[in-house]
């Protein structure tokens, strides 16, 4: 193997093995949040050209403004200006619309005083160019009733607006924004939306160091291969959608738009929300970071699919999965058996990360969804130190070990008595929080 394909696959394996996980952690407001991991693989909602031009007609038909007018259809032009600048090498960007397929459209694209110096209106003119793959397809569907020109610019205007939020520290909570979400969550996927965060990253970390229009339409045609024909149809139909009335519009002609009856299911199997949920303000809030997106929701808005990962699996077949100790070679005992119904009794509560799955290693009891570790621990107050009964050092001890190995504890006291638990409590919380907060205790 040469060098040079030596290197490409030693950064893939990086690559893979720094892959962020996909977690959706929906926060009820009571208890722990509910930790849903949505299925690796879910193919997209297609959106094919023909249903696509049929949408957009009968959304921009519905809309309660004009989007034409006489002014409209004659802009005025402006070239762009690079403020106290100098134009580099003397281009004259007139010449470079000219050039274009539209010069039309590129010379519109720049009025109202186009500057480089403003980071904002380089980023809009980039996006402005990702939609030059399908952007044929929405003129001839709404030529006969608005200008293309006029809408592509509140389109792009829109798209930056929302990104902005999305990528921002702050939890979005505008209920269109979450409306949207939700949405292209839906019809593309939780992984390709995670895509389409980081190309809106790499198209503004391009365009703050553009110095060319050359420069912000190769940005922009980059980002619109991150968003593909498919991603970049379901997102103008839903940009259009919020543009003709917000939320609202959003949820009376959801069900207008291709392939809805099929995304109001992928979204509880993408985020484990109900749409209809996310359109009437039962979701409060949804933010992004490091892959996990969290959902703030009202307890009724969560999916089947989430409070049940399992699915439709029995809960006697599942005791008999954890109990299974391999260990053990497999073996279930009396112990192991009880061990998992100690373990799936947190799990329906709510206060393990579902589903748990029995440690495949043996090293530990159970695996959450996270892959964290649980160890449990049970302690008897029935008989004395020296028979095998709770020794406050002893165990202590043996709960730091498992901590000490990287484990979580589950401590199970249905045996202990009162005055034990109380004790071994308050040895607990001498330690810290840093120990206190990787112990459940059980009942």
């Amino acid at each position: 193997m040469n060098l040079h394909w030596g290197r490409i696959l030693l950064v893939g394996w990086l690559m893979m093995g720094c892959a962020t996980p996909r977690i959706v952690r929906l926060d009820t407001g009571a208890g722990a949040p509910i930790v849903y991991t949505p299925p690796k693989r879910v193919e997209p909602i297609v959106v094919d050209s023909g249903a696509f031009q049929k949408a957009m007609t009968r959304l921009v038909l519905e809309m309660r403004f004009s989007l034409q007018s006489e002014e409209e259809v004659h802009p005025r032009v402006h070239l762009a200006s690079w403020g106290s600048e100098s134009r580099p090498q003397g281009r004259d960007y007139g010449a470079w619309c000219s050039q274009q397929d539209n010069p039309g459209e590129c010379l519109s694209l720049l009025e109202d005083g186009f500057t480089f110096l403003d980071a904002k209106m380089r980023r809009k003119m980039a996006l402005s160019f990702a939609w030059d793959g399908v952007w044929e397809g929405v003129e001839e569907a709404v030529k006969e009733v608005v200008n293309p020109l006029v809408l592509k610019a509140m389109i792009t205007s829109a798209m930056a607006a929302y990104m902005v939020l999305v990528v921002a520290p702050e939890p979005v909570t505008k209920l269109v924004a979450i409306a949207l979400t939700t949405y292209v969550i839906a019809y593309i996927g939780l992984d390709a939306f995670l895509n389409l965060v980081k190309g809106w990253q790499r198209l503004s970390s391009d365009t703050e160091r553009a110095v060319s229009f050359e420069q912000l339409e190769d940005a922009g045609h980059h980002f619109g291969r991150v968003m593909g024909a498919n991603g970049a149809r379901v997102l103008i139909l839903a940009l259009t959608a919020a543009l003709g009335g917000g939320a609202a519009n959003m949820a009376s002609k959801g069900p207008m738009l291709p392939g809805f009856a099929r995304a109001a299911l992928a979204t509880e199997t993408n985020t484990g929300i109900q749409l209809s949920a996310a359109m009437s303000g039962g979701v409060r809030s949804i933010s992004l970071a490091e892959g996990i997106l969290t959902v703030g929701v009202v307890p009724n808005a969560v999916a089947a699919t989430a409070l049940n990962p399992t699915g439709s699996i029995p809960r006697e077949t599942r005791i008999e999965e954890l109990a299974s100790d391999p260990a053990q070679g497999g073996k279930v005992t009396p112990k192991t058996r009880r061990e998992a119904e100690v373990g799936l009794q947190l799990e329906e509560r709510r206060r393990l990360p579902a589903p748990i799955k029995r440690d495949p290693t043996g090293q530990s009891e159970f695996v959450d969804s996270q892959g964290i570790k649980w160890d449990i621990k049970a302690f008897d107050s029935r008989f004395p130190p020296r028979k095998g009964g709770f020794s406050l050092e002893r165990d202590l001890d043996k709960i730091k070990a498992e901590l000490a190995r990287g484990e979580n504890v589950i401590l199970n006291t249905e045996n202990m008595s009162a005055q034990h638990i109380q004790a071994l409590r308050n040895a607990i919380d001498t330690l810290g929080p840093s120990v206190s907060s990787r112990i459940l205790w059980f009942p």
